[in-house]
């Protein structure tokens, strides 16, 4: 079995992760296994093991700004085709519109080269082997580029949703408290994440995964001091993503920001709800359960905070209802 390449940079690691069933519909269409270059920073080596579907992951070497770093980045494109030519790929897909991500396959070994074709992208692919038809092709709205792709290259009619791994629920004992994001406009307030920690307390919920950044130790401290011996809980500020893992595959439903972990513990099968802010919802999977502003039209960096805890509360509510308890 000869494996492929993806070469997918990902725009944030779960924008990267948010894909993964359509690279599992890739593998299992074209019958083979992934390789993916992609930049460090989507962490994918770590939660990719757990997959079926991907063989390795190779980390992009990427370039600095600025016309003074030329050779450097220059000597950077090289190493990445050398690091590529090392694999005996016969076919690439570029799922990002770059025209530098392009060139690492053109000018490597691989003989088969598929790109979406975004404008400049255009010129230098064959007309079977791009999603976009012209220069002037209008791009494919909702981020669904992934998905129409991959229908494209295995002809395929629809894509269904499928986790990359999913725990035996009966060694599942945790629920998932995600306050990590990328910034303050995705943060909902760690006040209304102690009151929602309350709430499921008094449902008789003892087991909490924080997953939390290197920025909010500060955060867990309130935590436990609201809580102290009153619940186990696990805190992850000081954890790479491959220790927090074994404990996030154990959680029944997660609830939090609308970031990486959100996507993360989707693909790992666990119903996840998100609430959001400055971006739009994402609909990939059912096991995303949506906490939205009321105005998605005027949409803003500070609009997670238009959200109330009345409001999530009564969501969750619904949601621990629908589940049985």
């Amino acid at each position: 079995m000869n494996n492929i390449l993806v070469i997918d940079p990902g725009k944030g690691w779960g924008h990267f992760v948010s894909k993964m069933y359509c690279y599992q519909k890739l593998a299992e269409e074209l019958n083979t296994k992934i390789v993916f270059l992609t930049k460090k920073s989507t962490q994918a080596e770590h939660y990719l093991k757990l997959s079926s579907f991907c063989e390795q992951v190779i980390y992009l070497e990427e370039p600095k700004k600025g016309i003074k770093n030329f050779f450097y980045n220059l000597r950077i494109f090289v190493k990445n085709i050398n690091n590529i030519n090392k694999f005996s790929f016969k076919s690439c897909y570029v799922f990002h519109p770059s025209l530098r991500y392009l060139f690492f396959s053109k000018f490597s070994n691989i003989t088969e080269t598929w790109g979406l074709g975004l404008k400049f992208q255009n010129f230098f692919l064959k007309r079977d082997r791009k999603l976009y038809k012209s220069f002037f092709s209008k791009t494919i709205a909702n981020d669904n580029e992934a998905y129409e792709f991959v229908k494209k290259i295995t002809s395929s009619q629809k894509i269904e949703y499928k986790p990359i791994f999913s725990n035996d629920y009966a060694l599942r004992d945790t629920i998932g408290i995600i306050i990590a994001a990328s910034g303050n406009e995705k943060r909902w307030s760690i006040e209304k994440y102690i009151e929602v920690i309350r709430f499921l307390k008094n449902k008789n919920y003892k087991k909490f995964l924080i997953v939390s950044g290197i920025d909010q130790f500060s955060d867990e401290n309130l935590i436990q001091k609201e809580f102290e011996n009153e619940l186990d809980l696990i805190f992850s500020s000081n954890k790479k993503i491959k220790d927090v893992l074994p404990f996030l595959i154990n959680c029944k439903f997660c609830i939090g920001n609308d970031t990486g972990f959100a996507h993360l513990s989707v693909n790992l099968d666990i119903e996840t709800l998100v609430i959001h802010g400055d971006c739009p919802p994402q609909y990939y999977s059912k096991l995303i359960h949506h906490i939205d502003i009321d105005n998605p039209d005027t949409r803003s960096a500070s609009s997670i905070n238009q959200i109330q805890i009345e409001k999530v509360i009564k969501i969750l509510s619904n949601f621990l209802k629908r589940r049985g308890g």
